[in-house]
């Protein structure tokens, strides 16, 4: 259980902590560049067989119940150690909340920590998780978080599992026929495998590139 006196930030909601802060070397420091808006999980009509997302109101009292149990859990979890430890604990207690609204923040909460800990392995359990229970714009999600993590502070292990990741994303955006997003996530994925050194990775990601954009070219334009 996470501690009162931890906090963390959230995926549209409050927040939960729990995470004892490393030796400030593993510490990630923050990029001077502008960001685009933090991505926001919204709700979609009913489609297959998840939920609602929660109301806004829900959520206002969701994250108010959060901030009572937790406080600010990413406060203290200052280095990238810490954080990754508290996302992981919010991800055990999300799977025995049974209050939607709650649990929606809670994986809200992991998914943020997952990005300022440049983990995208967390981020892709975060939102695996929600989707398996609420309607939304998971593949989008999942790569505006990618796309959030700062390349510069990754070592080229962490680097390669962005790229990694962002392939996935492009694999599943394409089964979808969302080409625009696949192409984004296939982009990232190419400038990850250059941050991680790896040469033959980035190589073959800029073929998987070049089939996409082919692919793409030869999709009939949909008429309204």
């Amino acid at each position: 259980m996470l501690g009162m006196s931890a906090g963390l930030p959230v995926f549209d909601g409050p927040q939960r902590q729990t995470a004892r802060a490393a030796p400030p070397s593993s510490e990630v420091e923050e990029e001077p560049v502008s960001r685009p808006e933090r991505p926001r999980m919204q709700s979609l009509s009913p489609s297959s067989r998840g939920g609602a997302v929660p109301s806004q109101r829900a959520l206002v009292d969701a994250r108010a119940t959060f901030r009572q149990r937790y406080g600010n859990p990413a406060a203290r979890a200052r280095t990238s150690t810490a954080t990754v430890l508290v996302a992981e604990a919010l991800l055990a207690e999300a799977s025995d909340e049974s209050d939607p609204a709650v649990k929606w923040v809670i994986l809200d909460e992991a998914r943020k920590l997952a990005i300022s800990a440049g983990s995208p392995l967390i981020i892709g359990r975060a939102v695996r998780i929600a989707s398996s229970e609420f309607d939304f714009d998971a593949i989008n999600v999942e790569y505006r978080s990618l796309l959030e993590i700062p390349l510069r502070a990754l070592d080229p292990s962490r680097a390669s599992e962005l790229a990694e990741a962002a392939e996935g994303v492009a694999t599943r955006a394409e089964v979808d026929r969302s080409f625009d997003l696949a192409l984004l996530a296939q982009g990232l994925s190419i400038r990850a495998w250059q941050r991680a050194g790896n040469i033959y990775g980035a190589r073959t990601a800029t073929k998987r590139l070049e089939a996409l954009e082919r692919t793409a070219k030869a999709v009939p334009t949909r008429v309204p």
